[in-house]
């Protein structure tokens, strides 16, 4: 028989993929029964590949595993009790004393509160019905507030209220910036834009917020105001509030600022820096409230201009009281008012009413309708009295005789009175002659006197104990209130000095003026020792 060939071998058998390709695969085709067989498989042999391939990630991964389940199901909380008894807990919560939300008053604390006047009754601008704490209140010559026009009681503003309460209602429901600007707040903006000369207006719900709103809408960090050491508080809360670099200058010392400018011009050439990437600020007011000094704006124009400033000019005080007309301090100069970058006026003195507004080109009132804090934030002016003082420039704009002609003329009377009477002999003025709050004082020989019979080392503390007895005297046996200057000490200069203002009136008559001094002469020699000649 034919022998028969053996035949080719057959080739091995490719190996079966492993368990983990076939979970994968399951899974991936939704195969969810055959991946839940071979789960445990593929789990299996990635762990044995994972120790052989990384041991160390095992044992910590594994002691990692452990833990979890100790924290889970094995560590017992543990029961949290006090050990204290139910009378112990009583006897703390009696002994418990919680801390004074405020510190305990001071001895100038408690004089200034024993100082401050009560007003019961507003008779108008000239009377109040007033006394000290814990004494009955009297009727007496009011020289406290500062309506200087006398125009709070004119019934010309209590119908304009009256007919814009009638048409708007009491508020505007919101900030200028969203849903509360209404026809009196665009008004009274238009109108004083015309009166001062400039190409426009913003306007605050009061005189603080426009301070303290305008100047950190223009100046940032990294910027430079060059300040007053003598500017109102307000003023310097907007500083805070800008976080730009602050430079004092001494008071009205155009000296001081020009060195001052010159040293920051002498750092930027040391520094290579350029002062067009800053921006700069010099800020004053026209009329000081510390101690109603002029401020020397001529030489405040000048300087900025020679250095690159802008200036900031806060003409509070001086609207509608100073100029022929009552434009201010840049009338009062002959100034063109726009050589002032940024003017701020009150409604508040001249004009009898609520607000503030920022005066000054389009640019920088347009610029304060979006980053103006107190204009986008704040809930704006009720409407009537943005027209009660549209109503009382009208009246300032018509009889400017009548108004600020009786204005200058009896603060004449005023100055002319004191430095007269027998108070000069404990009072100085360091007020201008035509600021309608006259700034006493007590004079420097009568002031080491009494400190020197204090034991108190603070000599504004001294010297204001000695002006609120002056104060008291003239409120409860001269019938006349006086304004007592105070500081925050913090913040205010250390050559601030306290001061008894006297507010003048356009309302005020000779004989009333008369007997005010008078009052202050008597209380004078009744509370103060006598100066030797």
């Amino acid at each position: 028989m034919p022998r028969v060939k053996n035949s080719a071998p057959l080739p091995p058998l490719p190996p079966p993929p492993p368990k983990t390709q076939l979970f994968l695969e399951a899974v991936t085709q939704l195969e969810l029964k055959k991946a839940a067989a071979l789960a445990p498989a593929a789990y299996g042999t990635w762990w044995m590949n994972l120790v052989r391939e990384d041991p160390w990630h095992v044992v910590v991964e594994t002691l990692l595993l452990i833990f979890v389940v100790y924290l889970l199901f094995l560590k017992k909380p543990k029961k949290s009790r006090s050990e204290l008894t139910k009378a112990d807990v009583e006897e703390l919560i009696n002994d418990w004393k919680p801390a004074p939300l405020v510190p305990p008053l001071s001895e100038t604390d408690k004089k200034v509160l024993a100082s401050t006047v009560v007003v019961s009754e507003y008779l108008g601008s000239d009377q109040l019905v007033c006394g000290l704490p814990g004494e009955r209140p009297v009727k007496c010559l009011n020289l406290t507030t500062y309506d200087f026009l006398g125009l709070s009681t004119r019934n010309e503003l209590k119908e304009s209220a009256k007919d814009t309460l009638n048409e708007y209602g009491c508020g505007s429901c919101g900030p200028r910036g969203f849903y509360g600007s209404v026809m009196p707040h665009m008004e009274i903006e238009a109108a004083v834009a015309k009166f001062m000369g400039t190409e426009g207006a913003i306007s605050y719900s009061d005189t603080a917020s426009t301070l303290s709103s305008t100047i950190p809408a223009f100046a940032k960090k990294g910027d430079l105001v060059v300040c007053d050491e003598s500017c109102a508080q307000a003023i310097k809360v907007g500083i805070d509030l800008s976080r730009a670099r602050a430079i004092y200058f001494k008071h009205n010392d155009l000296a001081d600022l020009k060195k001052t400018l010159e040293t920051v011009a002498r750092d930027d050439r040391r520094l290579g820096r350029d002062p067009s990437m800053q921006r700069r600020f010099i800020v004053s007011e026209a009329l000081f409230k510390a101690d109603g000094s002029m401020a020397p704006l001529e030489g405040l124009i000048n300087l900025k201009k020679q250095f690159g400033y802008r200036l900031i000019l806060d003409e509070t005080l001086s609207f509608c009281v100073l100029g022929p007309t009552g434009r201010g301090l840049t009338e009062h100069l002959g100034l063109p008012v726009m050589e002032v970058d940024i003017l701020v006026v009150t409604l508040e003195y001249g004009l009898a009413s609520v607000g503030g507004l920022c005066l000054g080109s389009t640019e920088v009132v347009d610029h304060q309708r979006l980053s103006g804090a107190g204009y986008c934030f704040s809930a704006s002016a009720p409407p009537f009295v943005s027209s009660t003082a549209e109503r009382a420039l009208e009246l300032v704009v018509k009889e400017p005789k009548q108004l600020l002609g009786a204005l200058r003329a009896n603060t004449t009377l005023a100055r002319r009175f004191l430095d007269a009477s027998a108070a000069s002999t404990w009072l100085e003025t360091s007020s201008d002659p035509l600021s309608p709050v006259v700034h006493l004082s007590l004079r420097p020989n009568v002031a080491k006197m009494i400190s020197r019979d204090s034991s108190n080392k603070d000599s504004f503390a001294v010297e204001f104990a000695a002006l609120a007895k002056v104060s008291g005297r003239c409120l409860t046996k001269g019938r006349t209130a006086l304004c007592l200057g105070r500081r925050i000490a913090a913040e205010a200069p250390s050559t601030s000095r306290p001061t008894l203002r006297i507010a003048v009136k356009a309302s005020l008559t000779e004989a009333q003026i008369r007997e005010a001094v008078k009052a202050i002469a008597e209380a004078c020699r009744a509370v103060l020792p006598t100066p030797k000649a």
